[in-house]
């Protein structure tokens, strides 16, 4: 039996995964779609899954997991042997460390600061609200300078996590695509090593393969 993703090809959190499997030339797997249109999400059933009433889980035999960076180490681990290779060897302690490291920058220093932006700017216009100035304000002033030192360490390696595309580099696709869906664009594009960076990996074929996705 494959993988089951439950999920949505145009969510970010999905999609993080969905690259993933593509990277690693993962076919056999089943992207069931939760329509949280209609509140799928937050039904008895799915919260046995996921109690926080969110987007990914992924589902292998009788274990679940969910959280999407999760998912993606476990399928590139479950996987390690074909196609792209996406995390340092398993014994390979200091690599290992350096990837936990390069994981947490991505979460702390980028995502913290690109989510809310995108939700303000995309996702909460689509529930027919209205952007937080005060809170745009507050996430673009600290933003600013956490792109400036990314812009310093994409001048002396050419990924997130070092010279070679990896997991970490993935993790970055979804909500970076999206900071310019919000126009925010310049913020990858006026530092030269970043917007090197980003043109890099959002040229991968897998990640053209799921924007190309329904």
């Amino acid at each position: 039996m494959g993988l089951v993703i439950l999920g949505a090809s145009k969510a970010t959190c999905t999609q993080r995964i969905l690259a993933t499997l593509i990277e690693k030339g993962v076919t056999d797997y089943d992207l069931k779609t939760v329509d949280m249109s209609v509140g799928e999400h937050k039904q008895p059933e799915y919260l046995k899954k996921q109690p926080f009433g969110v987007i990914p889980v992924l589902e292998d035999g009788d274990f679940l997991l969910h959280e999407s960076r999760a998912i993606c180490y476990y399928i590139a681990s479950k996987y390690a042997d074909q196609g792209v290779k996406l995390l340092p060897d398993a014994i390979d302690l200091k690599g290992n460390a350096n990837f936990q490291k390069w994981a947490s920058v991505e979460r702390d220093n980028w995502d913290n600061y690109a989510s809310p932006m995108v939700f303000q700017k995309i996702f909460k216009v689509m529930r027919g609200g209205s952007p937080d100035p005060k809170l745009l304000e507050h996430y673009e002033a600290g933003f600013l300078p956490k792109l400036d030192v990314f812009e310093g360490i994409l001048a002396k390696q050419q990924y997130m996590g070092g010279d070679e595309f990896s997991l970490i580099d993935v993790y970055y696709l979804p909500y970076t695509q999206k900071l310019f869906d919000a126009g925010y664009g310049h913020f990858i594009t006026d530092r030269p090593h970043v917007k090197a960076w980003w043109e890099r990996i959002s040229r991968r074929e897998s990640w053209q393969k799921v924007l190309a996705l329904p």
